[in-house]
């Protein structure tokens, strides 16, 4: 048989041979394809060469940890010697000052003002003084009790609060006061803040409303507020928020683990509000405020309203509504007497009746039915009517039932012009609703021509809440009273009662369409806004309606209107030194009281501004007329 032996590199074959030799046997040690030497040569080479590259790998790596730590140390090692030591890192937001709002002739009427809040770390306090610094409070600051404040101290002491607010929007004065407290008590602490500051008080109350703090229900509307952030509510404060904000800056504070501060400053800036310029003139501001308010007082009456139109733009000039309310109040909080008399008075502080009250307009309303019945050739305005204090009609169901619609006076014969100046019912009942041979303008065309001077619409303003007034008609009644509309709906609207209403400001641009030979501007209160780095925004007469009247009609509804100042109801306005033109109102209400209505313009050739005046409850227009003249002679005296 025949055996072969294998081995990696040879075999032996033993089968020609009956022996095997020594040399045989050791024959791969002489055989050149087994060196020793060779092969151990090769293994090591490879492993030698592997070695090397690992060597000079983790040298390199070395390397690179010595350069590092070196780095560290000598070119960052305070660097993170600061972080090191570093307790608590701090940030937190910081209000801008808010931007500051300006009359058109550069009085600051909205300004910033630094007060300062006092605080009390309970933990910190000593209990055996808790007692003494709640009387302390309580009789210096606050109306509530000490009892109250020893418990509300004691509360926070025991539930570890921080810091607890004891009294808000201190003074400069007040600070000084209570310097030698804080001393005492090593648990108080200041902070100081902006807050809003209103140099004139309820001067321009309705016009720049006012702010507060952020409130938990607004929080969940505003995203980009805080508790404790300041906010407009109402008039410009409100409408033109987005410009006095400003952007919050950060500020930022590194401290040790044993208190000390080791950085701080802000590190986001902090951007101011921008600057409001209004249409309002001061010194016109201010005299209507103190016009009205002199009437009010004078005439033991509440409410009412002023305004001032530029007539050649709808700017506004000045504008108030009584009563008013002090804004500071609100920005430095309100306290619960303030809050009973702002908030929960009868009397509506705070309601807006320049721009949102809804009055019946009496006969402030006849120079739109005269352009009404002018321009749709009604009448002709030269026209004698006779008039002897009253109209009858006879019910269109029982002809013997004969209702009578009352003038206030017998003005006997009257064309247009007289009507107007006289302000004769009779003759607008009989343009109005049409009466005997005269026809009338009926429903359709009075509402035609009250929506063209837009009653019954929103003017479109941007600072302040506004009504719509109203406008009825035969639709309306049905839907609302199940009544059919009759001709006495229709002669009452002539004449500005029943269920016509109007804002103030309405009636205000529609005396300006007369000034302003026809157009029908949107009123507008503020003229610029500015930031620090130039012109934002710039605000203009913007017309909703024009060259629906004809010149001639434009005309002699004026020459009627100066007529009335002339020999009218107005006639106390004669005396001042330049002419000017109007109309008086009063109209009856659902209360049993009347409201006394003005308004006007002039001079009268060229007139420059509109006056406006709403008495509430005023009775008689003269006590309006006696207002708007002393607005008028401000205007004429100190401005123009």
């Amino acid at each position: 048989m025949k055996t072969i032996f294998r081995r990696n590199k040879f075999r032996i074959d033993i089968n020609s041979k009956e022996s095997i030799d020594p040399e045989d046997i050791f024959s791969d040690v002489a055989s050149p394809l087994f060196d020793e030497v060779n092969e151990k040569k090769l293994e090591v080479s490879v492993a030698s060469m592997r070695f090397r590259i690992f060597f000079v790998g983790v040298f390199i790596i070395f390397f690179l940890f010595i350069v590092y730590i070196f780095y560290l140390n000598y070119k960052k090692g305070d660097y993170y010697r600061e972080i090191a030591q570093t307790n608590a890192y701090q940030a937190y937001e910081v209000g801008p000052s808010r931007g500051e709002i300006f009359s058109s002739d550069g009085v600051a009427l909205a300004t910033s003002d630094t007060v300062f809040d006092l605080l009390v770390n309970p933990s910190k306090i000593d209990e055996s003084q808790i007692s003494q610094l709640a009387v302390y409070v309580a009789e210096n600051f606050l109306e509530y009790d000490g009892q109250y404040w020893e418990n509300k101290l004691l509360t926070s002491k025991n539930q570890k609060i921080g810091s607890l607010l004891l009294v808000k929007n201190l003074s400069s004065t007040q600070v000084q006061n209570i310097g030698n407290l804080i001393s005492e008590y090593p648990s108080l602490s200041l902070r100081e803040q902006s807050i809003r500051y209103y140099p004139y008080g309820e001067i321009y109350s309705h016009v720049l409303g006012y702010t507060s703090e952020v409130t938990k229900e607004e929080l969940k509307k505003l995203k980009k507020y805080k508790l404790s952030d300041e906010i407009g509510k109402g008039g410009i404060e409100y409408y033109f928020e987005n410009f006095l904000r400003g952007i919050n800056g950060l500020f930022a504070k590194f401290t040790t683990t044993s208190g000390e501060v080791i950085k701080e400053g802000l590190v986001r800036e902090i951007q101011t509000g921008n600057k409001v310029t209004l249409t309002i003139n001061s010194k016109l501001q201010e005299a209507s405020y103190n016009a009205l308010h002199k009437s009010l007082q004078e005439n033991n009456l509440n409410s009412g309203a002023a305004i001032v139109l530029d007539a050649k733009s709808g700017a506004i000039l000045a504008l108030v509504s009584a009563p008013s309310f002090n804004p500071n109040y609100f920005a430095r909080g309100l306290t619960e007497n303030q809050a009973q008399i702002y908030l929960n008075s009868n009397i509506e502080v705070l309601f807006n009746r320049a721009t949102a009250g809804e009055y019946a307009t009496g006969s402030i309303i006849k120079p739109i039915i005269a352009t009404a019945a002018l321009e749709k050739k009604v009448i002709d305005p030269n026209k004698i009517l006779f008039t002897k204090g009253y109209i009858e009609v006879p019910s269109i169901y029982d002809s013997s039932i004969v209702y009578r619609f009352d003038d206030w006076k017998n003005h006997g014969a009257v064309d247009m012009r007289d009507a107007i100046a006289v302000s004769s019912n009779v003759y607008f009942y009989t343009i109005g609703g049409g009466y005997e041979n005269q026809k009338g303008l009926g429903i359709s065309g009075i509402a035609e021509y009250l929506r063209k001077f837009n009653w019954g619409e929103a003017l479109g303003i941007n600072f302040a809440t506004e009504g719509r007034g109203f406008v009825p008609t035969p639709d309306w009644k049905q839907a609302t009273k199940n009544e059919a509309w009759t001709i006495g709906d229709t002669y009452n609207v002539s004449i500005g009662q029943g269920d016509v209403l109007a804002t103030p400001l309405q009636v205000a641009v529609a005396s300006a369409v007369f000034a302003s030979d026809g157009k029908l501007f949107r009123p507008f209160v503020v003229q610029e806004v500015y930031s620090q780095n130039g012109l934002v925004e710039e605000f203009g007469s913007d017309i909703i309606n024009e060259n629906f009247i004809s010149g001639e009609t434009i005309n002699i509804v004026k020459e009627g209107m100066r007529e009335a100042v002339v020999r009218g109801s107005s006639v106390y306005l004669s005396s001042l030194p330049h002419e000017v033109a109007g109309k008086t109102g009063t109209a009856q209400t659902s209360n049993t009281y009347n409201n006394a209505w003005f308004s006007g313009f002039g001079p009268y050739d060229d007139p420059e501004i509109v006056v406006t005046v709403l008495l509430e409850a005023g009775e008689t227009s003269d006590r309006a007329v006696h207002v708007a003249h002393d607005i008028f002679n401000a205007y004429f005296e100190n401005i123009k």
